[in-house]
């Protein structure tokens, strides 16, 4: 996998990490996004990263490592899940779904 990033231009997970990733305790996290903090599982990892502009846009989008692509459900299941803004286009590729 790393060799594949490498090749791909995304950077490697854990320098991207200790470079640009702060963590939150939940209350901050609340505090900076409570839509989806209050979506997540009560022990999950919660961090800040600078690479996030003041709009709340990754700011290094193209480039931005596979933890990133996935955060905060990189490790879990596909599921459904209300959006902040249900017109904003977005859809997840889940097999045997079509769409939105």
């Amino acid at each position: 996998m790393a060799a594949l990033t490498r090749v791909l231009g995304i950077p490697s997970d854990h320098v991207f990490a200790a470079e640009h990733w702060r963590p939150l305790t939940r209350e901050e996290a609340m505090r900076v996004s409570p839509f989806y903090t209050m979506r997540l599982a009560p022990d999950a990892h919660l961090y800040s990263c600078d690479k996030v502009g003041a709009d709340g846009r990754c700011t290094v989008y193209e480039e931005r490592p596979l933890v990133c692509r996935g955060y905060p459900w990189y490790d879990q299941p596909p599921r459904d899940m209300p959006l902040a803004d249900p017109e904003c286009g977005y859809a997840i590729d889940r097999p045997g779904r079509t769409g939105r």
